[in-house]
């Protein structure tokens, strides 16, 4: 089952009276009721009604991801704020974040959870009324929503390390929520089991072909809440399997020659048709009054919020390429971030005037349409080389610089576990960068190797993912692992060095506490 993810307007005018998608503002979420709603014999009739409410469960992504994209930039060391930045934003630079800034506020994500409850049970209303709905149907929808229900309870605990958990459908959101609030741990043991239960059916152990929604993927939802808790080898098998996934041949997910050199740069432009790479995409139109924010906030020529941060700038002019010896990393940096000039300090060196970020202006025809993606092949790649990393063993570690690296189609002879992915040139070999080597096995104690490679992985996230609402959960995640809040605190703290900032922010995010955002 392929479906485009377009929510069209038909899909939100529905949704103001069929799912709780009517709440104002974060303030008053959890007292609020719902509203006059079309009740659930009236509206499934058809598969048309559940593809309607399905793809409607997912609209309230397009209000939180550009927020999220915001937040996790100008919290991280990716983006730095300008002289346009309002209050919201500077209290989130100076990591001294109030409970009522509108970039943290979760009702959106809530929204997300209380209209999935809401299809899943009723979803089956349809069975007998439309031949269409037939079991493998009914499975894909609710696998769906499934996992997208876990993504979104995943990114509510990363944020702030707890959640209201909702257990059934509920008309009405109780005043007493608090007793619903678990912790990060809890929630994401939930989610596991959840997920783990899913797989044990018979249409995911045998040879139905997997649906294609436009939402995240279970196999790498699973993947990636197991690398979580620290379950590396589980991990690798459902990040592996994610990328496997859809019946798919050599290139889908591959990290292939569909996007090498400069074509890196299409990933972003009409994501949500890039099916090669992107997996799920919060999509937007103009033309649908659907309008991505993100192209005002970051333009030079209009609010100019925010810029990329001189360490993104350094990182991908620090690049080797894979010919010749002058630093850059000319394809992921051309369309990642630009600048109104270039200006010459010297013979040698020189700075980007006003430089802005790229990604969600690469259509410079329709820039209010941009895509926002959620979860893209690169992503699944690097996640699996992680956990890989961490299983620590030689063939493993082997594994993962591979997919860091110049990828399978480099390697010979082929590791048999790849036999699918001949056509994979591996994340730097995709953009034509040299590849990162850390010493052998048997130079160098195997804990320092494991962090060496481990650096140079989440590094590489840095830039293959900039700007796209990964950085501050990957320095969390790899700050939890290692017990080490110098981590994170230090890598963010970078953003100030020179600054009267610096101590302040690096002390206060030596302070676990920190790293979640109070509750609004």
């Amino acid at each position: 089952m392929e479906k485009k993810l377009r929510i069209s307007p038909y899909i939100l005018a529905i949704l103001s009276v069929i799912l709780i998608t009517n709440y104002g503002c974060k303030d008053d979420f959890f007292d609020s009721t719902a509203g006059d709603r079309i009740t659930p014999d009236q509206h499934y009739k058809s598969i048309i009604d559940v593809e309607v409410s399905v793809f409607g469960a997912f609209a309230p992504y397009q209000d939180f991801a550009p927020k999220l994209i915001m937040l996790d930039g100008v919290r991280s060391d990716m983006m730095e704020i300008t002289p346009n930045a309002d209050l919201n934003l500077r209290e989130i630079n100076n990591q001294n974040i109030s409970a009522n800034n509108p970039y943290i506020d979760a009702s959106d994500l809530y929204k997300v959870i209380i209209n999935i409850n809401e299809v899943l049970l009723n979803i089956d209303k349809v069975k007998g009324l439309d031949k269409e709905y037939d079991e493998l149907t009914a499975f894909t929808y609710k696998g769906a929503l499934l996992g997208l229900r876990a993504y979104t309870y995943l990114t509510l605990v990363r944020l702030y390390n707890k959640a209201v958990y909702f257990e059934d459908n509920l008309v009405s959101i109780p005043v007493n929520h608090n007793q619903n609030m678990l912790g990060k741990s809890e929630i994401i043991d939930k989610l596991i089991a959840q997920l783990e239960e899913y797989f044990k059916s018979p249409f995911t152990t045998t040879k139905y072909p997997e649906g294609r929604l436009g939402f995240p993927n279970n196999k790498a939802i699973l993947g990636e809440l197991y690398l979580e808790v620290g379950r590396y080898a589980d991990a690798a098998t459902y990040l592996k399997l994610a990328c496997e996934s859809y019946q798919n041949g050599p290139a889908l997910l591959k990290v292939d020659k569909s996007y090498r050199d400069a074509a890196w740069g299409s990933i972003f432009l009409n994501a949500e048709s890039q099916s090669i790479e992107n997996i799920a995409v919060v999509p937007y139109s103009r033309a649908e009054g659907q309008f991505n924010p993100l192209a005002s906030w970051l333009s030079v020529k209009s609010d100019y919020l925010v810029k990329p941060s001189s360490i993104v700038i350094d990182s991908f002019m620090a690049q080797i390429p894979l010919a010749g010896t002058v630093p850059m990393d000319l394809y992921r940096g051309s369309f990642t971030f630009g600048a109104e000039d270039i200006a010459m300090t010297s013979d040698t060196t020189f700075e980007y005037v006003n430089p802005f970020i790229r990604k969600y202006a690469v259509d410079v025809n329709d820039l209010q349409s941009s895509d926002i993606i959620l979860s893209r092949a690169a992503d699944l790649h690097l996640l699996l080389a992680e956990a890989y990393n961490r299983m620590g063993d030689e063939t493993s570690q082997t594994y993962a610089l591979m997919l860091l690296n110049q990828g399978v189609n480099s390697t010979n002879p082929k590791p048999a576990p790849f036999s699918k992915w001949s056509a994979n040139l591996g994340i730097r070999g995709r953009v034509y960068l040299k590849s990162r080597e850390v010493p052998a096995r048997d130079s160098i104690p195997l804990e320092e190797r494991t962090i060496l490679i481990e650096d140079l992985i989440i590094a590489e996230r840095a830039m293959e993912l900039a700007f796209e609402g990964k950085r501050w959960f990957d320095l969390v995640r790899i700050a939890e692992r290692r017990d080490d809040p110098a981590y994170l605190a230090d890598r963010v703290a970078a953003k100030f060095a020179g600054t009267s900032q610096y101590d302040a922010i690096r002390n206060k995010l030596m302070n676990r506490e920190n790293w979640y955002l109070p509750s609004n």
